[in-house]
Parts: C-alpha cells; sequence; structure tokens
C-alpha cells in the first residue's frame, strides 16, 4: 500500500495547478505543496530523522502544519500533532511519553522546562524556520504496509494521563474513503472550512486527510469567529463546513455580514459531542444546508456512524448508521449483545479501529478485546440500525441508586428560554450517593431563573433525574479540543462547599 502522504504527491502530478490550501489571501496549489513537503522532508532527513521516528508538530491550523506533517509522514516517520492550547504542562507530558526525534513548535524550548532539548526543535519563527519555507526536489514517498502508523493522536488528557492512540495508513485510508463517498460525496472541486484543529481526530481525519485525498482545497483557520467564517465562507466558496455543536449554537444565533453570499454552501458535519435537537433544527431552518451528526472516537479514526446527508431520513437524536464495513453492537457488562432498543456499551468492529495506545498495551487489552473496541459509551440500535447515543458511560450519574444521563437533562435545558450552554455533573451525596448539579451559561444579556428550570425539569422528568442546584457560569470550562470539561467543573463543586 502507498503511504498516506502520497495525496499531494499524487495531485501534484495530475493537477499541479489545483488549490489544495488557502491560509488568508494566499493559495497554495498542490505543486507548490509537493515542493514545501520535499523541502520540509529533506530537511528532517539532515537533522537525523528516520522512518519510525516521531516528529512532534506544535502548531495552530496553517500551511505550516500542513508543511511539517506531510514531511514527516513523507519519509516514513511518524507524525504527533498536539494542540498548541494545551497546557505547557500536558505538553511536556506527551513529549516524555512519545519521545520524538524533532519538534516543530514556535518556542518549544518552553515544553522541556528550560532544559537542553534532548531532539532538534524547529522554531518556525527563528532561523530555522526554513523547515516549513523551503521547497526543494521532489522527495518520494517512503514505502510503507498497510499497518504501519501513520499517525499518534493524544487524548486531551482531561481524564488522567494522556493516552497516544496509533491509527496505521489502512484506518486513515478507509476512513477517508467512508466520509469522501459514503458521506459527503466529495469532489476535487469542494472547499472545506478547516477551522477543527488538525491535531483533534476530527478535523485531522474528517477533513484534513479526506480533502487532500479528494484532491479537494481546505480553507485554512487557526480559531473559530462566526463574522470570520460566513466572510471566509462566502469569498472563498466554501461548499462544507464541519464543526462542533457549540460552533453550530454560535452561528444559528449571529448576525449575518451585510453582502455575504452563502450559495455555495451544500453540507455540515457536526462531532466531537452530542448536538442538542434544538440547535440542529434552529441552524437547518436558517440556512437551510442540512447537518450531518455523527458519532465516533480516536479509537476509530474516528468514524463509526453517520447521517447520510443526501438519500437517508434523519431522525431526531440519531447519529445514523454504521459506515460501511462497521458493526455497532450494543452488549452488557459480559459483553453480550442486548435486543434492539435496549441499552447498553457500545462495541464496535471497523477497518478503521486503531492499532493501540502507544506503548499502554494494557489500556489496549482492554478497550480492544473480542475483535471489538468497547467504547465506555452507553446507546441504543433501532429496528432499522440507527445509533442513539446516550451519553458517556463514564459521565453517568448513578443517584439514588439509578442511572441518569446527563444528555437527557441538557436536552431540555436548550429548550428552556435565556440558556446558552448547559452540563450536568454528579457530585457526591452522602444519602444519593450522587445529586445531580446543573451548571449553566446564560445568553449574552439575559438572565436564567435557577428555580423555574428547576420546576421545568421536575413537570417532564422522572424526580430522580431533576438537578437539586443550578449555578450559573459565564462559561463552562473547556479542553483543548473544545469538549466541556466535566472533570474541572467536579473540581470547582470543592469552591461551592
Amino acid at each position: 500500500m502507498t503511504s498516506m502522504a502520497n495525496s499531494i504527491r499524487h495531485h501534484a502530478r495530475l493537477r499541479p495547478d489545483a488549490v489544495a490550501l488557502i491560509e488568508g489571501d494566499r493559495e497554495i496549489s498542490y505543486s507548490e505543496l509537493d515542493a514545501l513537503v520535499s523541502g520540509c522532508a529533506a530537511q528532517l532527513t539532515a537533522s537525523g530523522v528516520q522512518a519510525g521516528d516521531r516528529v512532534a508538530v506544535i502548531l495552530p491550523n496553517s500551511v505550516a502544519w500542513v508543511v511539517a506533517y506531510q514531511g514527516a509522514m513523507r519519509i516514513g516517520a511518524i507524525p504527533v500533532p498536539l494542540n498548541p492550547l494545551l497546557a505547557d504542562a500536558e505538553i511536556t507530558t506527551i513529549l516524555a511519553d512519545c519521545e520524538p526525534a524533532a519538534v516543530v513548535s514556535r518556542g518549544a524550548h518552553v515544553y522541556f522546562g528550560g532544559q537542553t532539548p534532548p531532539c532538534p526543535v524547529f522554531d518556525i519563527e527563528a532561523d530555522d524556520g526554513g523547515i516549513v519555507s523551503t521547497t526543494g526536489p521532489v522527495v518520494e514517498c517512503a514505502p510503507c504496509a498497510p499497518t504501519d502508523t501513520a499517525v499518534i493522536l493524544y487524548s486531551s488528557g482531561s481524564t488522567g494521563r494522556p493516552k497516544g492512540v496509533e491509527l496505521s495508513h489502512h484506518n486513515l485510508f478507509w476512513n477517508s474513503q467512508a466520509f469522501a463517498l459514503d458521506l459527503l460525496r466529495l469532489t476535487p472541486e469542494d472547499r472545506g472550512y478547516g477551522v477543527l484543529p488538525m491535531s483533534h481526530v476530527f478535523g485531522h481525519t474528517c477533513l484534513f486527510t479526506t480533502f487532500l485525498m479528494t484532491g479537494a482545497s481546505i480553507v485554512l483557520s487557526p480559531r473559530f469567529d462566526p463574522v470570520e467564517t460566513f466572510e471566509a465562507m462566502s469569498r472563498h466558496r466554501i461548499t462544507i463546513f464541519m464543526g462542533v455543536p457549540t460552533m453550530y449554537w454560535t452561528l444559528g444565533k449571529a448576525e449575518l455580514p451585510e453582502g455575504i453570499d452563502l450559495s455555495s454552501w451544500r453540507a455540515c458535519v457536526s462531532g466531537g459531542q452530542a448536538l442538542p435537537e434544538e440547535v440542529h433544527v434552529r441552524f437547518e431552518e436558517r440556512f437551510g444546508v442540512p447537518i450531518s451528526e455523527g458519532y465516533g472516537m480516536t479509537e476509530a479514526s474516528p468514524s463509526v456512524c453517520g447521517v447520510r446527508i443526501f438519500d437517508e431520513e434523519r431522525r431526531a437524536g440519531s447519529s445514523g448508521r454504521p459506515y460501511w464495513g462497521v458493526r455497532v453492537d450494543i452488549v452488557d457488562e459480559a459483553g453480550n449483545e442486548l435486543p434492539v432498543g435496549e441499552r447498553g456499551e457500545i462495541a464496535v468492529t471497523s477497518p478503521g479501529l486503531a492499532k493501540g495506545y502507544y506503548r499502554r498495551p494494557d489500556l489496549t487489552a482492554e478497550a480492544f478485546r473480542d475483535g471489538r473496541l468497547h467504547t465506555g459509551d452507553v446507546g441504543l440500535l433501532d429496528e432499522d440500525g440507527f445509533l442513539y447515543v446516550v451519553d458517556r458511560k463514564k459521565e453517568m450519574i448513578i443517584s439514588g441508586g439509578y442511572n441518569v444521563y446527563p444528555r437527557e437533562i441538557e436536552e431540555m435545558a436548550h429548550r428552556m428560554e435565556g440558556v446558552l450552554e448547559v452540563a450536568a455533573i454528579g457530585e457526591p451525596d452522602e444519602r444519593l450517593g450522587e445529586r445531580i448539579i446543573a451548571y449553566v451559561v446564560p445568553e449574552n444579556g439575559k438572565l436564567v431563573d435557577p428555580e423555574a428550570m428547576i420546576a421545568e425539569w421536575g413537570a417532564n422528568l422522572a424526580r430522580y433525574k431533576v438537578p437539586r442546584a443550578v449555578r450559573v457560569l459565564d462559561a463552562l470550562p473547556r479542553n483543548a479540543t473544545g469538549k466541556v470539561d466535566r472533570m474541572r467543573l467536579r473540581d470547582m463543586n470543592l469552591d461551592y462547599g
């Protein structure tokens, strides 16, 4: 099998002048990108990086990120992309775990505690920034086997020590094919808006890897801003937007700048966490653009299920049906399959299943067993094979002996007046084991009435599911991938006594 690094080489040969990347007013063709990647590959080789070595890339979405990542992959090294928004201590821990042969970043010395780095460090804003800006003669892709590790993606570490997930070239190839063909029907004429962090599996595989494999274009953005998003989508004729639920909430409420033309926009994909039904409906009604909500995780590279946009009905609350080659089972604690409609743990069999966790055979054996990935998520299947994700198993609250899923509480809150965001967690309680606390962020300029919210929940939910308290925040804490950091919310409980 050819390395996934061959995507750029392939399109540089067939369509050299086609636009690969857009960053601000700068357009990079596939032939230009090929030359930049070759220049980077040559410099990494000259610095001693070899096939199988890890190369850490600690940059925001940018042409530099793509060049560094692809430069490493082209010589058979393994890129390890890290979100620069991670805390320095988190990055230091990950670098110690993966032991890179090189680091490409901005001021990466801070990650080594002021000590001399144990490997070459390329600071793209210093004299050695040429690693991402120097063109060179073509460097062909190093040969590889389908099962060779293509990339290591680390978890955010919000629930403990970060884990490096090893994805193979075959994993990435299969997932990109599924996303490009089965879900979006991509063509080289498509343009995607690259605002999702490409260090996270959603942005990395579903957007970055998929679009370059297809020969399409990516408009790069290092951060999300609704006005910038609308303007970029109009100016560059974006066809596909991918985002997390908070982005759809924001775009659905934001004011459109004058003169904006969104007629090229044809599809959206939501991932990262559950998209509230209220947000989903409001967005589609406003823009007339369908959102495909899916289900996946890094360990599945990530796609498991998706709602086909063009020829499949959307069922409220569903993450769609499995992609080609994927099987989803709902199992009990012993791993036995449960009947249709019954809740249990989601177990996945797929060509996208990761090789395992880097240097963690214990965790690999725990998660990948019996030929399936045991996800730790709770869900159910209907009679037509549509998956409904109830919640994360580890986020489930057990109150008074009853299982309570935060998503049910949160979905109802999104239908209440003045609520921007909400997260329900359990805090220790002597009598109940856990009592439910809801953290709420109001919309700008609006107030929420905690007692009225509790009354609304009480009128629509079983008593044991009703939060015992509502605490109002200016913003929910989030990790570097944009997900609500429930661990930090639990720590905040200590401040309330």
